[in-house]
């Protein structure tokens, strides 16, 4: 066996013996969202916003609309 393949032998090996990471439990979206006030509703909003603007869904014309009215609840955010 060459040591190129050893190598490569061995980072299988590794990989294999390796334990699946844990998914952490999630609270179920419906109790997630019991306490939600408006300062994590307008949160929930600018993100999804910042989302669909780096996914390019929007128009320029959508992007200055919504950066104007994040503006005027967060002066300085955008």
């Amino acid at each position: 066996m060459t040591k190129l393949a050893k190598v490569k032998n061995a980072h299988v090996e590794e990989t294999t013996e390796a334990a699946p990471p844990e998914t952490p439990q999630q609270t179920p979206v419906f109790e997630e969202i019991e306490g939600m006030d408006q300062n994590t509703a307008l949160s929930v909003l600018i993100q999804t916003t910042e989302l669909a603007q780096k996914a390019g869904i929007l128009t320029m014309r959508d992007s200055v609309v919504l950066a104007k009215a994040i503006s005027l609840f967060v002066p300085g955010k955008i």
